[in-house]
């Protein structure tokens, strides 16, 4: 699955493994060219991050946690969503302004957490194991080599095409494959699989009951 992604990571390539959790990426390096190879780690190396894209108010969010007294281990705009878990949880992804598709591993809790920006810039899919798992990528032709997915075509989804230009998320062209919406969290755990978008900041309004969990 990392293999697929070499084309648009082609500088390292990241993995991670604890328990049944097991992730990898290819990186394009821009930020921290030399030192920001990822997994991307907390201070306790508890919580686990492996993200593509750019988080622009960085330097603004890191000036702040190292105020509250966190330290840095690398100059990536990436590693601040790692100290940010330890400030709001869940709710970190609410105070980035950036393109991102990212993964979230608290070890602690055997938490995995997935996250797609606002734009929508970045992709990002997953698929529903059987087990209560989830796998998932950032392009459908890695997360289809996964094996045992469903990988039969959507027709709906065909349908839709012609209609949109487009096939509308969450569907993709795979049944068994979804695509996270933009301002969309995942959270998997022992006790399965949640799916809800997060406030966006740049949008006063609030969520509407019905879409703050899904």
């Amino acid at each position: 699955m990392v293999d697929a992604l070499t084309h648009r990571g082609p500088d390292s390539a990241g993995f991670f493994r604890s328990g049944r959790y097991c992730a990898g990426m290819r990186r394009l390096s821009i930020n921290d060219v030399d030192g920001g190879d990822q997994p991307l780690y907390d201070e306790s190396g508890s919580v686990v991050l492996l993200y593509n894209g750019e988080i622009y108010n960085s330097p603004q969010l890191r000036r702040d946690l190292q105020a509250e007294g966190y330290t840095f281990r690398t100059r990536s705009d990436g590693e601040v969503i790692c100290h940010l878990y330890h400030e709001h949880g869940e709710d970190l992804f609410e105070h980035l302004d950036g393109m991102f598709a990212a993964a979230l591993w608290i070890e602690p809790e055997q938490k995995l957490i997935l996250a797609r920006d606002i734009p929508g810039e970045k992709p990002l899919y997953f698929a529903r194991l059987p087990d209560d798992g989830v796998a998932f990528a950032s392009e459908l032709g890695s997360l289809a080599r996964f094996p045992g997915l469903d990988l039969s075509i959507d027709r709906q989804a065909l349908w839709d095409f012609p209609t949109f230009a487009w096939i509308p998320e969450p569907r993709t062209v795979y049944r068994g494959v979804e695509a996270l919406e933009p301002a969309h969290i995942l959270i998997a755990t022992e006790r399965g699989i949640r799916v809800r978008r997060y406030r966006n900041p740049f949008n006063a309004a609030p969520l509407p009951a019905s879409e703050r969990d899904v």
